[in-house]
Order: structure tokens, then C-alpha cells, then sequence
């Protein structure tokens, strides 16, 4: 499961690292960042989708299939021969990678105990941490020694192994989990469905949730750098979006067979989990996408040394994860959450302390703490939601959270991404109001080039927009530490 979320983790890095010597390439330089979109998009509007199926279907089959067509799209993207065909490959890519996060965790959740839950999760969750570290090293590597083909024909043999390994370890037997619950009229209900066949999927329920979740995502994902907020496109699609999410919860209440239960995720023991999962997206986001670009923008380090900053993160995550399977038994889950909740708001205001004078040391103390909020957060959240629901809802219940926080690492990209061009427009010298300009301290050849004066100003405002972007961050955490509260202390296994 490790190996798979790897896979589909380290896919945004290792690109990002391609990207260059694709578009030289491929051409298409305007619809590079679509490559990136159409994973991301495809990917966000099937995980609901997919939790429902593994319900209905069992999480080995659809485990395989979400692999299967991940390899599939790998070995298209690896034959493209344009950026349009390279677009549409990723999109095919990003569809089963919709499948790998919430099937794997649902498989984590089935496997394990809940204190064993915490910690595996806690590795699990890691993962994306480990990739945003190597990934770059590992696309680098490839682009300079093989074709760029090979950065995605890489994920072809490990996607394989994870299919084999599952079909061969990984036991499950759907009717027998079922009828181990204690609601027999449910399961009694799905013995039936099962063996004549007449399973009845949400086809219309289905398609208005990916349409509406794909509203929401495209401007999510093109505002700033395509889009601006007050774009009449921006707006549009995010009016309708509204529109879709109104007419899909009327489809649902009247479904014999909802894609997702109202009734579950209305309830407060998943509600509010959800919401820390979201922050947990929001603020992983905030952390890896500013740290890489102010370490080599204020201090000059190298592309790899800004990478390793965030592996403390890494290191910090699954550390909290693995001590709070013991505080989940020991105190409950509303004190854990709130720990996270308190440790990674602690992180952030550390996090505002950055500036020009401060040590690389000081920085990787400052994102280990954030790691381990992120690791407190986000296990107690997934544990929560999968200790409360039956096998028959869990892949439903979990995929919500992998969602929620899948939105928050987009709605933090795009948000945190906002502010930092805002501060940087805002400060730059009255001669240079272009962001590009900032390039050049990421660039030492183009460095040399200008005064040193004006380099100077130039780390000043980067600096400056920085710290900005972290004062957010505090101000959403601490939402965070309110949230924590109304998860509840203790609550009865399978009892939603």
C-alpha cells in the first residue's frame, strides 16, 4: 500500500522536474500546467466514486483496476508525441490514481487493529512527505541520463508488484466481513443484491458528482496562473459548480443506492474529523510549496538542499502517527486532535520567525514540528472516521476524508500561492512590477547580472511575502484547535 501511494504521490514531483524537457520536446509551452491539472482534476472527481465501489465491489478489485489503469495511463503518457495527447494520457493516469489513496487507507483500516491503525496510517500518510523529498531527485536523474519517457514508465513495474503483492497477501472475503456485523437486516439486505446480481450503482448520482467536483476543481486550479478571481470563467464555473452540488444532493435523497450517504457524512463523529483533514491538505501545501522556492530564493541553496528542508516533515509525521495509537487508546481521540491541533499551530507561529538571519537547522526544526501537528492531525482524523463505520461504509467514509484532504492541498496551493504573488506585486521596486522578476534569485547565472543592491530588495520582498503567507497559515491552524474540540472523546466502535 506504501509502494502504491509512492506511486501516486511522487507523479507531481518527478514530472515537475520533466516538465522543461517535455515542453522542449513535445512543444505546447501554454498548456504545460495542464499536465499537471488533468491528473490532479481526474484524479480529485473519481476518489468519492471509488470509496463506494470498494463497499459494493470489495477493496481488492478495485484496488487492482485504479493500479491497472494508473499503469496503462503511465505507458500511454511515455508513447505522447503531443502536449494535447500527453493531456489527455495524464487524465486517463490521474483516474486510477483516484483509486490508490482511499483504497489503500480502506485496506489499512481493514487489516489493522485501531491502535496498530494509527501508526500504519501514520507511514502511510508519510509517504506523500518522502516523495515530495526524492521525487524531484529521482525526475532529475532520469531527465539527464534516459528519454523523459522513463518518468512515467517507471511507475509500470512497481504498479505491478503492488497488484501481485495484494492478489497474493491480501485475503478478503466481502460476505463473510458483512455478515460479522451486528446489523443483520443490512447484511441480510446485501446477500441478497449479491448473489442475484442486481447491485444498483448511482449512475446518475455518479456523474453529477464528478461533474460538480470538477467545476470546483478547474478554477480552483487555474486561478492565478491563468485565471484571475474576478474572471468571468473563475466565477462561472464556480456558480456552477454550486448549481450541480444543489441538484446531486436532490438525486441523492431520492437514490436507493446513494454514491454518498448524507446521513453519514452529516454526522459530527465524521464531520468535523473531515475538517481537520481538510486543514491538514491546507497546511501541508502551505509549508512544501513556500519553504523549496524561499530557501533558494533568500539563502541560495540548491534545488535539492530546499528539498531536504522537508524532509524533516517526513521524519516528524509518522513519529507523531506511531505515539498517537497509544494516546488514542489512552486518552481518547478529542485530546489527540487537539495535540495535533495545538502542536502544529505551535509549528506555525514558529514558522513566522523565519527570516534572512535564520539558520537552515533552525528551519528543519521549524517544519519537524509542523510534521509532527501533521502527524497528530491527520491519523486521529482517518482513525476516527474508519473506527466508527461498518466494512460495508468504511470505503465510503474514508474516501470523504482522502478527499477533504485532497481539497485542502488544492484550495491551499491555489489560496497560499495568491497571497504570496499578491505581497510580492505589491513590494516590488516601482521599476519592476513584473513577478517574473523574481526568478533570477532561483537563477545564479541570472543573478550575476544585476546589482547587488537590487538582489537585496528583491530577498527583502520574497522574505517579506513569505512571513505574510505563514501569518495566514497561523490564522487557519488555530480554526484547527477549534475544530479539534468537537471531536468526540470516545466513541463506540461501528456506531454510525
Amino acid at each position: 500500500m506504501m509502494l502504491a501511494n509512492f506511486m501516486s504521490a511522487v507523479e507531481a514531483t518527478i514530472v515537475a522536474t520533466a516538465i522543461p524537457t517535455i515542453v522542449s520536446s513535445l512543444g505546447g509551452f501554454t498548456l504545460f500546467t495542464w499536465v499537471f491539472s488533468a491528473f490532479l482534476l481526474t484524479q480529485g472527481a473519481t476518489i468519492p466514486l471509488y470509496g463506494k465501489l470498494s463497499d459494493i465491489y470489495g477493496r481488492k478489485k478495485v484496488f487492482a483496476f485504479g493500479v491497472f489503469l494508473f499503469i496503462i495511463g503511465s505507458a500511454l503518457c511515455g508513447f505522447a508525441r503531443s502536449m494535447y495527447v500527453l493531456i489527455l494520457f495524464r487524465a486517463i493516469q490521474g483516474i486510477g490514481a483516484g483509486a490508490v489513496l482511499p483504497t489503500s487507507q480502506t485496506i489499512i483500516g481493514d487489516i489493522y487493529n485501531l491502535e496498530e491503525r494509527a501508526r500504519v496510517q501514520g507511514y502511510l500518510g508519510s509517504v506523500w512527505g518522502i516523495s515530495a523529498v526524492i521525487g524531484p531527485a529521482i525526475g532529475g536523474i532520469i531527465v539527464q541520463n534516459f528519454h523523459w519517457a522513463w518518468v512515467f514508465f517507471i511507475n509500470i513495474p512497481i504498479g505491478l508488484i503492488c497488484v501481485l503483492t495484494t492478489y497474493i497477501y491480501f485475503h478478503e472475503d466481502i460476505e463473510k466481513i458483512g455478515f460479522s456485523s451486528s446489523k443483520k437486516l443490512e447484511f441480510e439486505n446485501r446477500e441478497i443484491t449479491t448473489k442475484s446480481h442486481k447491485i444498483k450503482i448511482d449512475y446518475a448520482g455518479s456523474m453529477l458528482m464528478i461533474f460538480a467536483i470538477s467545476c470546483l476543481l478547474i478554477p480552483l486550479l487555474e486561478v492565478g496562473s491563468v485565471w484571475g478571481l474576478t474572471d468571468i470563467r473563475f466565477m462561472g464555473m464556480i456558480f456552477l459548480s454550486v448549481i450541480l452540488f444543489i441538484v446531486f444532493g436532490f438525486v441523492e435523497k431520492k437514490t436507493e443506492n446513494p454514491i454518498i450517504p448524507f446521513s453519514l457524512l452529516k454526522s459530527s463523529v465524521i464531520f468535523f474529523p473531515n475538517l481537520i483533514s481538510l486543514i491538514v491538505g491546507v497546511a501541508t501545501l502551505a509549508v512544501s510549496s513556500i519553504i523549496p522556492m524561499f530557501a533558494q530564493g533568500v539563502f541560495g541553496t540548491t534545488a535539492i538542499v530546499a528539498g531536504f528542508l522537508l524532509a524533516s516533515m517526513s521524519i516528524g509525521w509518522p513519529l507523531a502517527s506511531s505515539i498517537s495509537g497509544k494516546l488514542i487508546i489512552k486518552m481518547g481521540f478529542r485530546f489527540t486532535a487537539v495535540l495535533g491541533a495545538f502542536v502544529l499551530f505551535a509549528g506555525s507561529l514558529l514558522m513566522l520567525l523565519i527570516n534572512q538571519r535564520t539558520s537552515l537547522m533552525e528551519i528543519v526544526f521549524f517544519i519537524f514540528i509542523i510534521g509532527l501537528g501533521l502527524g497528530f492531525s491527520s491519523t486521529v482524523s482517518i482513525v476516527v472516521v474508519q473506527h466508527v463505520v461498518p466494512w460495508a461504509k468504511r470505503g465510503v467514509a474514508t474516501s470523504s476524508n482522502s478527499f477533504m484532504r485532497m481539497l485542502g492541498s488544492t484550495f491551499g496551493a491555489t489560496l497560499f500561492g495568491g497571497l504570496l504573488n499578491f505581497h510580492i506585486s505589491a513590494n516590488l521596486p516601482a521599476s519592476q512590477k513584473s513577478l517574473d522578476i523574481i526568478k533570477i534569485l532561483i537563477d545564479p547565472v541570472q543573478r550575476i547580472k544585476y546589482r547587488s543592491s537590487f538582489i537585496i530588495e528583491l530577498k527583502n520582498v520574497l522574505a517579506g511575502a513569505a512571513h505574510s503567507v505563514y501569518f495566514y497559515l497561523a490564522l487557519i491552524v488555530f480554526l484547527g484547535i477549534i475544530v479539534a474540540y468537537f471531536v468526540p472523546k470516545e466513541v463506540k466502535e461501528e456506531s454510525v
